[in-house]
């Protein structure tokens, strides 16, 4: 059986995988939400890039020291 590794994993909790977010509209209808739910961790996320895209760190300041 092959072994496969991918890039594409959860941010926070590095599943593999993920679920469309379905609701149920006005009519009754159940339908696709346009947001993203993982596997494992259970969050939810607006688009599939915010699934797996590493969070941004704060960009660099360093200290105004005076003296």
């Amino acid at each position: 059986m092959a072994n496969y590794k991918t890039i594409y994993k959860c941010r926070e909790c590095g599943a593999t995988s993920y679920q469309q977010v379905i609701d149920r509209a006005e009519s009754g209808a159940l339908l696709p939400t346009g947001q993203y739910r993982c596997t494992g961790c259970r969050n939810v996320f607006a688009n599939i890039r915010s699934w797996w895209e590493p969070r941004r760190t704060q960009d660099f300041q360093p200290s105004v020291q005076s003296g």
